[in-house]
């Protein structure tokens, strides 16, 4: 018996086979590469815009800290030109209106810089697996930049803004603030009878207007008040000189003759009908006080009898006479060593000195029994003027 052969293998089973194969693979192609090159987009997209946001953190945080140090001063110069409007009358006029144009840019560029507010934050990388959260946090990512763009960009031009205008404000400020002593030299000049220690403290004010590194803005301001207080001494004291007797401008003279011989002592002056029980008839009396303090200062209180008789010589020797103690205010050393603290004495040799040697008013016939200091003495006396 014949066994029969076995059958040949076919062919074409294993090509549909391998062609199977092949479509399966095509078709798992089509569906992953697709999916890898979405994902891959997506991971950059994200990637891109975390950088671009903590770039523009930076860029923020960078221009906020310019824009603070340059708004900063800029705010103080411009609270100084409003000061200096204030306290315009105190003040150069001049120099206040060449403030005033300075400040107009700056005032601007800091009314148009941004408000302050949080800082942003650089966001914090996430582990995202899936493509539309990729997709939906880098969106979030990009409005957020958009923003802090435009943020920036106004962060910035504030601050090249101020940093055109600002330096010109700050030279206009400190060329009004030199004329400042001055002005005070002039106002003093202009109220001479106003009282001696708003004058005093009206320049103290000055100083301090013109020389203080901080603070600027009150101390101009305190200087304006302190100005308008000498204003307003020298109304009141004029007002008390005229006293409906026709003097008030004798009074002023004999005022103004004081103020010449007195060297830079300050003198107040208080007029009334006796001083010292003295004023009536022919009589007349006067008394002053003084203190050693800022630049020295006296008040010298005179009978109204002085301006009814003035320029009688014994009235102008008296107050001569009245003059050598406020003048003491100047020269506190003589006093003590070379009169010994006689403060009448020098008063009197001080008179002779000026050469006012009528013994009724000198205080040589008042004082001495008509017996003149030592011609030393009078001598020495020339040296305080």
């Amino acid at each position: 018996m014949t066994a029969d052969a076995p059958a040949p293998r076919s062919r074409r089973r294993l090509w549909i086979g391998l062609g199977a194969l092949a479509v399966i693979a095509i078709a798992a192609a089509v569906i992953f590469v697709p999916q890898a090159v979405t994902r891959a987009a997506a991971e950059a997209r994200y990637a891109d815009a975390l950088e671009r946001q903590h770039e523009l953190v930076e860029r923020h945080a960078a221009a906020s800290d310019e824009l603070t140090a340059l708004a900063d001063p800029a705010r103080a110069a411009v609270q100084v030109a409003d000061a200096a409007g204030e306290a315009a009358d105190a003040l150069d006029a001049e120099r206040v209106d060449a403030v005033a144009q300075a400040a107009d840019p700056v005032r601007t560029a800091l009314d148009g810089a941004p408000e302050d507010a949080d800082a942003p934050a650089a966001a914090r990388e996430q582990e995202l697996d899936d493509v539309d959260e990729l997709n939906e946090a880098a969106a979030a990512l990009e409005d957020e930049a958009e923003t802090l763009e435009s943020d920036v960009a106004a962060l910035e031009g504030a601050a090249e803004a101020l940093e055109s205008s600002a330096p010109a404000l700050d030279d206009e400020i400190a060329a009004l603030r030199e004329t400042i002593p001055a002005r005070a030299d002039g106002i003093e000049e202009d109220n001479i009878s106003a009282q001696a220690r708003t004058r005093i403290e009206m320049h103290h004010a000055a100083d301090l207007a013109a020389t203080s590194e901080d603070d600027v803005a009150y101390y101009i301001e305190a200087y304006g008040e302190a100005a308008r207080a000498v204003v307003a001494s020298q109304e009141s004291e004029l007002a008390e000189k005229d006293q409906g007797d026709g003097l008030q401008d004798v009074r002023l003279e004999i005022e103004e003759f004081v103020r010449s011989i007195a060297g830079d002592a300050r003198v107040d002056f208080d007029w009334s009908p006796l001083v010292n029980g003295l004023g009536e008839g022919e009589s007349a009396g006067g008394y002053t006080t003084w203190w050693y303090s800022d630049g020295g200062y006296a008040t010298m209180e005179l009978s109204n009898s002085i301006a009814r008789f003035w320029p009688d010589e014994r009235f102008v020797g008296l107050v001569v006479h009245e003059t050598g103690h406020a003048i003491t205010s100047q020269c506190r050393e003589m006093l003590d060593e070379t009169f010994d603290g006689d403060v009448e004495l020098m008063a009197t040799a001080w008179a002779i000195g000026m050469g006012y040697d009528n013994p009724w008013g000198n205080g040589v016939d008042y004082y001495y029994d008509g017996v003149p200091p030592a011609d030393d003495l009078v001598e020495a006396s020339k040296a305080c003027r």
